[in-house]
């Protein structure tokens, strides 16, 4: 199971929240996408998985930690 899907879309990179399949943000590109995963699982400090569908349509699965505090 996953917390979170970065999908490719017209040039930008779609940050999802699976368990609300409500759209967190568009970055441009995929690393910013993933980012944006870290900052959101600052909240509880806990790592979240994350499902990556590139333009090509190949998906791909990478943990994200959450971002460090500053």
């Amino acid at each position: 199971m996953t917390d979170f899907t970065v999908v490719a879309r017209h040039g930008l990179w779609m940050l999802v929240d699976d368990e609300d399949d409500a759209e967190l943000g568009a970055y441009a590109s995929q690393a910013e996408a993933l980012k944006a995963a870290g900052d959101h699982a600052r909240v509880d400090q806990e790592p979240r998985h994350v499902l990556i569908q590139d333009p090509g349509g190949d998906w791909d699965e990478e943990l994200v930690e959450p971002a460090p505090l500053h």
